[in-house]
């Protein structure tokens, strides 16, 4: 099901090794999973988040700052040592 977008991921991180401005060494099943992962996990619970924090993260601005996040974490992540 998944095949056609792990082989795109594959291809992107191919070339962002071959450019410098990724790791040679990373998983494009893993990456997917984590890129997955932190872009569902926050809006599948954002109201119970919300509760628990105190704080709407359900805002323009909240939103805009979980997704500047997210990049920073998968880009530190992909980014050569």
């Amino acid at each position: 099901m998944h095949g056609p977008v792990i082989g795109l991921i594959t291809d992107l991180l191919r070339r962002g090794a071959a450019e410098g401005v990724f790791r040679d060494d990373a998983d494009p099943i893993e990456v997917f999973i984590t890129n997955a992962s932190v872009g569902y996990f926050y809006f599948s619970n954002i109201h119970t988040l919300s509760t628990i924090f105190d704080r709407d993260l359900t805002t323009d601005e909240e939103v805009a700052a979980r997704r500047a996040h997210v990049i920073d974490v998968v880009l530190g992540y992909l980014r050569p040592a």
